[in-house]
């Protein structure tokens, strides 16, 4: 639980404030920067920190309209403790429709990076040393590789009781029990010690209104649980179902 103000490159982020910090992380031919928001959320209450991320693949932009929409409905305000939200982490990929990064690697490979590596081992890099140190729990959202249509659900790995107590929680219709894939970015965070869940739902370069809310009402769940929800943001009739 942080208590104290909380650092991002170089910046403070006190209980209380809100901020953005855009990180740059590359320049196009045109010379125009490349940049990613991560939006901070930081309540008074000390509590727990979450992270919502999506667009690890940059042709997945469902998880990307789900962060956005937890972020505009202000879900991501909460009761106690801290929520940090990326919506899109390969911009690059999302601006060329591309799974990969621009050097063809599929940056959910090459965690935990290298400082002096490829580009995308460069912002596997920053994530793992910058943003997961400061998190206890994180939801990353993803959708089906290929124009592969997925059915909404959460990927943890076998035998965690705490990862299964989480995914009964976020209720998506699914759970499926994956291994962790060397290189990605969810075997790189366990290994920090971060509780993540991975939402798969829809399918690439395409939007799809009852997965996003599937992704919002998990998250809004994920949140109550930890005690972080602001009670405005929970409607009488979804606390009822909440305990059915």
């Amino acid at each position: 639980m942080k208590e104290g103000a909380i650092y991002l490159l170089g910046e403070s982020i006190l209980p209380g404030e809100s901020k953005t910090i855009e990180v740059e992380i590359a320049k196009l031919h045109t010379m125009t920067k490349l940049k990613i928001p991560i939006i901070i959320e930081r309540s008074k209450i000390a509590g727990p920190t979450v992270l919502f991320s999506a667009g690890l693949h940059g042709d997945e932009i469902n998880g990307t309209e789900i962060v956005r929409q937890i972020i505009i409905r202000k879900i991501n305000k909460p009761k106690c403790g801290t929520i940090i939200c990326i919506p899109i982490i390969n911009i690059f990929g999302f601006v060329n429709q591309s799974r990969q990064f621009p050097d063809g690697r599929d940056l959910n490979r090459v965690f935990p990076g290298s400082k002096t590596g490829s580009l995308a081992s460069r912002f596997a890099h920053f994530l793992i040393k910058e943003i997961i140190p400061l998190i206890d729990y994180a939801v990353d959202f993803h959708a089906g590789g290929a124009s592969r249509f997925n059915a909404p659900q959460i990927r943890i790995v076998p035998n965690n009781a705490e990862l299964r107590a989480l995914a009964k929680v976020f209720k998506a219709p699914f759970t499926l029990y994956s291994k962790n894939i060397t290189g990605s970015f969810r075997n790189a965070s366990t290994k920090l010690g971060v509780k993540m869940l991975l939402f798969e739902g829809g399918k690439s370069l395409d939007l799809n209104t009852e997965i996003t809310q599937e992704g919002i009402d998990g998250a809004k769940r994920f949140l109550f649980h930890l005690d972080m929800l602001n009670p405005k943001k929970m409607p009488i009739l979804q606390l009822i179902i909440l305990f059915l």
